[in-house]
């Protein structure tokens, strides 16, 4: 028994080997969805305690001697079958490849040269290699409900080692090392659990059989197995695909942060010459266009109400168009000053015009439910902007269209609010 004992020790340390975690840029953008990869590249190594399964299973077992089942062997067919249980712990390292360490134990049932029952208690434990082939073949989903696994292992086997059947039958412990194989089918029924089908053999040396029922052959001995059981899956499940960037991608990244920071301030000099020009510009334009629009006002009046768009509207001559950066809702100093002169025409509009701002989102990039929030919180931006320049919030409502509203053939260009 000491020796079973110091096997299974060793087994678990090996199973508990984890694979080294990759790191991982954390100023590079990773894209928002990315497809379920193929074969055993594309995806990180977890951490140790991350992707651990624990499961138990039940079910029978028939051993063949001298190769045959029923024929050679003394009894018949029915008289080999009896009951197993298992217990195992699997590692992940990978959507496709993880580790097995697995106790079964249970009776071999046969009979003796006599005619008599020999039921024969063992204990199996082995290391077993696994592959995940669904996950292989057709990429990691969480979606998918089958899983077939095939696995090889290789383990320690003790039989008729209980002090009650040495003192019937006569006979000592035998101890074997064999090799196991199968196919785990899994079926997941949760997040967290699965069910389990195993289909399993392993094979043994034949002399380790007890001698009242071999019959002499030293061909090697082999059991079958079919047991049912749950899994459950725990702590951190699912892997992190690898980052598609390298070491140069992100140092150009940084370059290229770095030239755009040093281009957005000249920008800021430039605008702020540009919002000088701007305020004189605007007092000789406001003088110029009320002188312009009364003589159209009274005909004009007819036609303004809630959601119309004139001739002459702020939509039509591309200053109601705000422009954002890719996942953001912050306005540029740029766009503020396209908003200062868009503020003053609306104060200067007549009081029954309503004005719509409607917020857009990139369909190319982000979740529905993610371009949806953007969408508005973008229109809401705008919106609370004109506000804070005097603009009365009875002339003004706002809207999100998520990604479902594209204005633009170019969906990049749809990160914008527009007003009308």
């Amino acid at each position: 028994m000491k020796k079973l004992f110091f096997t299974l020790a060793l087994a678990l340390c090996g199973a508990a080997a984890s694979a080294q975690v990759v790191a991982v840029e954390e100023d590079l953008v990773v894209l928002e969805q990315q497809q379920p990869k193929k074969g055993w590249a594309g995806y990180e190594t977890n951490r140790f305690f991350d992707n651990w399964e624990i499961s138990i299973a039940g079910g029978a077992q028939g051993l063949t001697l001298n190769g045959t089942l029923g024929k050679e062997d003394f009894g018949s067919r029915r008289n080999h079958v009896n009951w197993q249980a298992d217990f195992s712990l699997t590692k992940w390292f990978h959507p496709v490849m993880g580790a097995r360490l697995q106790l079964q134990g249970g009776e071999y049932q046969s009979n003796t040269f006599t005619g008599a029952y020999m039921k024969n208690p063992y204990l199996f434990t082995h290391v077993d290699f696994m592959v995940n082939l669904s996950n292989w073949i057709g990429g990691e989903r969480d979606d998918r409900v089958y899983y077939a696994v095939p696995f090889a292992g290789f383990g320690y086997h003790a039989m008729d080692f209980t002090d009650k059947f040495q003192e019937k039958w006569g006979t000592g412990t035998s101890h074997a090392f064999g090799f196991a194989a199968g196919l785990l089918n899994k079926f997941r029924v949760a997040r967290g659990l699965d069910i389990e089908l195993e289909l399993k053999t392993w094979i043994l040396p034949n002399s380790t059989m007890p001698a009242v029922i071999k019959s002499g052959n030293d061909r090697a001995a082999v059991a079958y197995s079919a047991t049912i059981g749950l899994a459950y899956r725990f702590n951190k499940r699912g892997f992190k695909q690898a980052s598609p960037f390298s070491v140069e991608d992100a140092l150009a990244y940084q370059n290229a942060v770095a030239e755009r920071d040093l281009a957005l301030a000249e920008l800021a000099e430039d605008n702020e010459d540009l919002s000088n020009d701007l305020a004189a510009a605007k007092a000789a334009a406001k003088k110029a266009e009320a002188e312009a629009q009364a003589a159209k006002k009274a005909a004009e009046m007819a036609k303004w109400g809630p959601n119309s768009v004139a001739n002459e509207d702020i939509y039509l001559t591309t200053k109601g168009i705000t422009f954002f950066n890719i996942g953001s809702t912050e306005l540029s100093d740029k766009e503020k000053l396209r908003l200062d002169v868009i503020a003053a025409q609306i104060k200067d509009a007549p009081k029954e015009k309503i004005y719509v701002i409607g917020g857009h989102a990139d369909p190319n990039t982000g979740s529905k439910a993610r371009n949806t929030q953007l969408a508005e919180q973008r229109a809401k931006k705008v919106y609370d902007y004109l506000i804070s320049k005097g603009v009365k919030a009875e002339n003004l409502t706002y809207k999100g269209y998520s990604d479902s509203v594209s204005p633009f053939k170019n969906a990049a260009e749809n990160r914008v609010t527009l007003i009308q």
